[in-house]
Protein backbone atom coordinates (compact mmCIF):
# COMPACT_ATOMS: atom_id res chain seq x y z
CA UNK A 1 0.00 0.00 0.00
CA UNK A 2 1.31 3.44 -0.95
CA UNK A 3 2.05 5.57 2.09
CA UNK A 4 0.55 9.07 2.12
CA UNK A 5 2.13 12.48 1.88
CA UNK A 6 1.18 14.04 5.22
CA UNK A 7 0.75 17.76 5.84
CA UNK A 8 0.54 19.29 9.30
CA UNK A 9 -2.28 21.83 9.34
CA UNK A 10 -2.58 24.52 12.02
CA UNK A 11 -4.81 26.98 10.14
CA UNK A 12 -2.02 29.50 9.46
CA UNK A 13 -1.29 30.77 5.93
CA UNK A 14 1.99 28.85 6.06
CA UNK A 15 0.30 25.56 6.85
CA UNK A 16 -2.27 26.14 4.10
CA UNK A 17 0.59 26.73 1.65
CA UNK A 18 2.16 23.52 2.95
CA UNK A 19 -1.08 21.63 2.36
CA UNK A 20 -1.30 22.95 -1.20
CA UNK A 21 2.32 22.01 -1.89
CA UNK A 22 1.77 18.59 -0.31
CA UNK A 23 -1.23 18.00 -2.61
CA UNK A 24 0.91 18.71 -5.67
CA UNK A 25 3.64 16.43 -4.31
CA UNK A 26 1.12 13.65 -3.63
CA UNK A 27 -0.11 13.96 -7.20
CA UNK A 28 3.47 13.64 -8.51
CA UNK A 29 3.97 10.54 -6.36
CA UNK A 30 0.53 9.05 -7.12
CA UNK A 31 0.02 8.89 -3.36
CA UNK A 32 -2.88 9.85 -1.09
CA UNK A 33 -2.77 13.13 0.81
CA UNK A 34 -3.29 13.19 4.56
CA UNK A 35 -4.07 16.41 6.45
CA UNK A 36 -3.43 16.20 10.19
CA UNK A 37 -4.23 18.67 12.93
CA UNK A 38 -3.00 18.20 16.49
CA UNK A 39 -5.40 19.59 19.04
CA UNK A 40 -5.39 19.71 22.86
CA UNK A 41 -5.80 16.40 24.60
CA UNK A 42 -6.31 15.32 28.21
CA UNK A 43 -2.64 15.87 29.07
CA UNK A 44 -3.00 19.62 28.46
CA UNK A 45 -4.56 20.35 31.83
CA UNK A 46 -4.16 24.11 31.58
CA UNK A 47 -7.04 24.27 29.10
CA UNK A 48 -10.54 24.76 30.47
CA UNK A 49 -13.32 22.64 28.92
CA UNK A 50 -14.68 25.69 27.14
CA UNK A 51 -11.35 26.60 25.56
CA UNK A 52 -10.72 23.01 24.58
CA UNK A 53 -14.11 22.79 22.86
CA UNK A 54 -13.46 26.05 21.01
CA UNK A 55 -10.04 24.85 19.87
CA UNK A 56 -11.50 21.52 18.76
CA UNK A 57 -14.18 23.31 16.71
CA UNK A 58 -11.64 25.67 15.15
CA UNK A 59 -9.29 22.81 14.24
CA UNK A 60 -12.11 20.79 12.69
CA UNK A 61 -13.22 23.82 10.68
CA UNK A 62 -9.66 24.43 9.42
CA UNK A 63 -9.36 20.81 8.25
CA UNK A 64 -12.78 20.86 6.61
CA UNK A 65 -12.06 24.13 4.80
CA UNK A 66 -8.63 23.01 3.56
CA UNK A 67 -9.99 19.68 2.35
CA UNK A 68 -12.87 21.32 0.48
CA UNK A 69 -10.47 23.62 -1.36
CA UNK A 70 -8.06 20.82 -2.24
CA UNK A 71 -10.92 18.50 -3.28
CA UNK A 72 -12.01 21.17 -5.76
CA UNK A 73 -8.48 21.51 -7.15
CA UNK A 74 -7.69 17.78 -7.18
CA UNK A 75 -11.00 15.90 -7.51
CA UNK A 76 -9.21 12.67 -8.47
CA UNK A 77 -6.98 12.60 -5.39
CA UNK A 78 -7.65 10.63 -2.23
CA UNK A 79 -7.56 13.14 0.64
CA UNK A 80 -7.73 11.99 4.25
CA UNK A 81 -8.13 14.24 7.29
CA UNK A 82 -7.64 13.55 10.97
CA UNK A 83 -7.64 15.42 14.25
CA UNK A 84 -5.25 13.81 16.72
CA UNK A 85 -5.24 14.82 20.39
CA UNK A 86 -1.84 15.86 21.67
CA UNK A 87 0.97 18.31 21.12
CA UNK A 88 1.98 18.93 17.47
CA UNK A 89 5.56 17.67 17.79
CA UNK A 90 4.87 14.15 19.08
CA UNK A 91 1.72 13.82 16.96
CA UNK A 92 3.45 14.67 13.68
CA UNK A 93 6.55 12.63 14.50
CA UNK A 94 4.26 9.62 14.94
CA UNK A 95 2.46 10.46 11.69
CA UNK A 96 5.79 10.63 9.89
CA UNK A 97 6.49 7.00 10.79
CA UNK A 98 3.67 5.92 8.47
CA UNK A 99 4.11 8.56 5.78
CA UNK A 100 6.24 8.88 2.67
CA UNK A 101 6.88 12.57 3.29
CA UNK A 102 5.93 15.07 6.00
CA UNK A 103 5.14 18.64 4.93
CA UNK A 104 4.84 21.60 7.32
CA UNK A 105 4.63 25.35 6.96
CA UNK A 106 7.50 27.69 7.78
CA UNK A 107 8.10 31.39 8.24
CA UNK A 108 11.07 33.63 7.61
CA UNK A 109 13.76 33.93 10.27
CA UNK A 110 12.72 36.15 13.13
CA UNK A 111 9.06 35.14 13.17
CA UNK A 112 8.10 32.42 15.65
CA UNK A 113 4.69 30.97 14.83
CA UNK A 114 3.07 28.02 13.10
CA UNK A 115 4.67 24.60 13.00
CA UNK A 116 8.17 25.60 11.88
CA UNK A 117 10.80 28.00 13.25
CA UNK A 118 9.72 27.33 16.83
CA UNK A 119 10.82 24.23 18.69
CA UNK A 120 8.16 22.07 17.02
CA UNK A 121 9.42 22.60 13.49
CA UNK A 122 13.04 22.12 14.43
CA UNK A 123 12.12 18.90 16.20
CA UNK A 124 10.26 17.61 13.15
CA UNK A 125 13.03 18.43 10.69
CA UNK A 126 15.72 17.01 12.98
CA UNK A 127 13.99 13.87 14.21
CA UNK A 128 11.39 12.67 11.70
CA UNK A 129 11.97 9.22 10.25
CA UNK A 130 11.18 10.47 6.73
CA UNK A 131 12.07 13.58 4.73
CA UNK A 132 10.40 16.76 5.97
CA UNK A 133 9.47 19.50 3.50
CA UNK A 134 9.28 23.07 4.85
CA UNK A 135 7.06 25.43 2.85
CA UNK A 136 6.59 29.18 3.28
CA UNK A 137 3.45 31.09 2.36
CA UNK A 138 5.47 33.73 0.48
CA UNK A 139 7.26 31.22 -1.75
CA UNK A 140 6.99 32.19 -5.41
CA UNK A 141 5.41 29.76 -7.85
CA UNK A 142 8.46 27.84 -9.07
CA UNK A 143 7.15 24.32 -9.48
CA UNK A 144 8.49 24.06 -13.03
CA UNK A 145 11.99 25.19 -12.06
CA UNK A 146 14.98 22.98 -11.29
CA UNK A 147 15.73 21.08 -8.10
CA UNK A 148 18.88 21.92 -6.10
CA UNK A 149 20.69 19.50 -3.79
CA UNK A 150 23.35 20.38 -1.26
CA UNK A 151 25.82 17.51 -0.91
CA UNK A 152 28.87 16.83 1.25
CA UNK A 153 31.51 14.84 -0.61
CA UNK A 154 33.10 13.86 2.70
CA UNK A 155 30.01 12.05 3.99
CA UNK A 156 27.45 9.58 2.69
CA UNK A 157 24.96 11.49 0.56
CA UNK A 158 23.05 8.68 -1.19
CA UNK A 159 19.78 9.47 0.61
CA UNK A 160 19.94 13.12 -0.43
CA UNK A 161 20.87 12.27 -4.02
CA UNK A 162 18.14 9.64 -4.34
CA UNK A 163 15.50 12.06 -3.06
CA UNK A 164 16.77 14.92 -5.25
CA UNK A 165 17.06 12.84 -8.44
CA UNK A 166 13.59 11.38 -7.86
CA UNK A 167 12.10 14.84 -7.23
CA UNK A 168 13.66 16.18 -10.43
CA UNK A 169 12.54 13.17 -12.46
CA UNK A 170 8.94 13.45 -11.25
CA UNK A 171 8.89 17.14 -12.16
CA UNK A 172 10.62 16.74 -15.50
CA UNK A 173 13.15 19.22 -14.14
CA UNK A 174 16.91 19.58 -14.08
CA UNK A 175 19.04 18.99 -11.01
CA UNK A 176 21.85 21.18 -9.68
CA UNK A 177 24.11 19.40 -7.17
CA UNK A 178 26.23 21.79 -5.13
CA UNK A 179 29.22 21.07 -2.94
CA UNK A 180 30.58 24.18 -1.25
CA UNK A 181 33.50 24.56 1.13
CA UNK A 182 35.24 27.57 2.58
CA UNK A 183 38.74 28.24 1.25
CA UNK A 184 41.05 27.45 4.19
CA UNK A 185 43.13 30.26 5.64
CA UNK A 186 46.70 29.38 4.66
CA UNK A 187 49.45 31.62 5.98
CA UNK A 188 53.25 31.66 5.62
CA UNK A 189 53.07 29.83 2.30
CA UNK A 190 54.17 30.88 -1.13
CA UNK A 191 51.25 31.86 -3.40
CA UNK A 192 52.01 29.07 -5.86
CA UNK A 193 51.85 26.51 -3.03
CA UNK A 194 48.41 27.81 -2.06
CA UNK A 195 47.20 27.71 -5.66
CA UNK A 196 48.44 24.18 -6.18
CA UNK A 197 46.86 23.02 -2.92
CA UNK A 198 43.49 24.56 -3.74
CA UNK A 199 43.57 23.16 -7.27
CA UNK A 200 44.33 19.68 -5.95
CA UNK A 201 41.54 19.94 -3.38
CA UNK A 202 39.07 21.05 -6.04
CA UNK A 203 40.02 18.24 -8.40
CA UNK A 204 39.65 15.72 -5.57
CA UNK A 205 36.21 17.14 -4.68
CA UNK A 206 35.10 16.98 -8.33
CA UNK A 207 36.22 13.37 -8.57
CA UNK A 208 34.51 12.37 -5.32
CA UNK A 209 31.27 14.12 -6.26
CA UNK A 210 31.23 12.52 -9.72
CA UNK A 211 31.74 9.08 -8.17
CA UNK A 212 28.93 9.62 -5.66
CA UNK A 213 26.54 10.75 -8.39
CA UNK A 214 27.41 8.10 -10.99
CA UNK A 215 24.91 5.42 -9.87
CA UNK A 216 22.10 7.97 -9.61
CA UNK A 217 22.91 9.40 -13.03
CA UNK A 218 22.57 5.86 -14.39
CA UNK A 219 19.31 5.18 -12.55
CA UNK A 220 17.76 8.54 -13.54
CA UNK A 221 19.28 8.83 -17.01
CA UNK A 222 16.61 11.26 -18.18
CA UNK A 223 17.46 13.92 -15.58
CA UNK A 224 19.64 16.79 -16.77
CA UNK A 225 22.35 17.26 -14.11
CA UNK A 226 24.82 20.04 -13.36
CA UNK A 227 27.55 19.57 -10.74
CA UNK A 228 28.99 22.60 -8.96
CA UNK A 229 32.04 22.86 -6.71
CA UNK A 230 32.08 26.24 -4.94
CA UNK A 231 34.73 27.86 -2.73
CA UNK A 232 32.25 29.56 -0.43
CA UNK A 233 30.31 29.16 2.79
CA UNK A 234 28.06 26.11 2.20
CA UNK A 235 25.05 27.81 3.77
CA UNK A 236 25.52 31.03 1.79
CA UNK A 237 26.00 29.22 -1.51
CA UNK A 238 22.98 26.97 -1.02
CA UNK A 239 20.71 29.85 0.01
CA UNK A 240 21.78 31.71 -3.13
CA UNK A 241 21.18 28.62 -5.28
CA UNK A 242 17.68 28.25 -3.82
CA UNK A 243 16.52 31.51 -5.42
CA UNK A 244 14.15 30.53 -8.21
CA UNK A 245 14.44 26.79 -7.53
CA UNK A 246 11.48 24.42 -7.28
CA UNK A 247 12.95 22.65 -4.28
CA UNK A 248 16.11 22.64 -2.17
CA UNK A 249 17.23 19.27 -0.79
CA UNK A 250 19.65 19.03 2.14
CA UNK A 251 20.59 16.20 4.47
CA UNK A 252 20.93 15.66 8.17
CA UNK A 253 22.60 12.95 10.20
CA UNK A 254 21.00 10.27 12.38
CA UNK A 255 18.17 11.34 14.66
CA UNK A 256 19.30 13.18 17.77
CA UNK A 257 18.84 11.51 21.13
CA UNK A 258 20.19 14.43 23.15
CA UNK A 259 18.52 17.41 24.76
CA UNK A 260 17.26 19.02 21.60
CA UNK A 261 16.89 18.71 17.84
CA UNK A 262 20.05 19.23 15.83
CA UNK A 263 19.86 19.94 12.13
CA UNK A 264 23.45 21.03 11.77
CA UNK A 265 24.46 24.60 10.93
CA UNK A 266 24.15 24.32 7.14
CA UNK A 267 20.76 22.60 7.05
CA UNK A 268 19.40 24.97 9.70
CA UNK A 269 20.61 28.08 7.85
CA UNK A 270 19.11 26.82 4.59
CA UNK A 271 15.82 25.97 6.29
CA UNK A 272 15.64 29.47 7.78
CA UNK A 273 16.66 31.48 4.73
CA UNK A 274 16.00 29.59 1.46
CA UNK A 275 13.40 31.26 -0.76
CA UNK A 276 11.95 27.94 -1.98
CA UNK A 277 10.56 24.85 -0.25
CA UNK A 278 13.29 22.90 1.58
CA UNK A 279 13.34 19.12 2.00
CA UNK A 280 15.44 17.89 4.92
CA UNK A 281 16.40 14.26 4.29
CA UNK A 282 17.61 11.91 7.04
CA UNK A 283 20.91 10.21 6.16
CA UNK A 284 22.38 7.04 7.54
Amino acid sequence: MVRPVTAGLDGSPESLAAADWAAHEAMLRDAPLRLVNAWPGPEQLELTPGREAAWHYWAERALRSARAELDAEHPEMAILTDQVPGYPGPVLLAEAERSELLVVGSRSLGVVAGFFLGSVGLELAARAAVPVALVRADTRETRNADVVAGVDVHASCDDVLEFAFDAAARRGAGLLCVYASRVPAIRDSAPWVVDVGLTDAREEAEKTLAEAMAPWRDKFAGVRVVEEIASDSPARRLVAAAAGAALMVVGRGPRSSGLGPRLGPVAQAVAHHAACPVAVVPQG
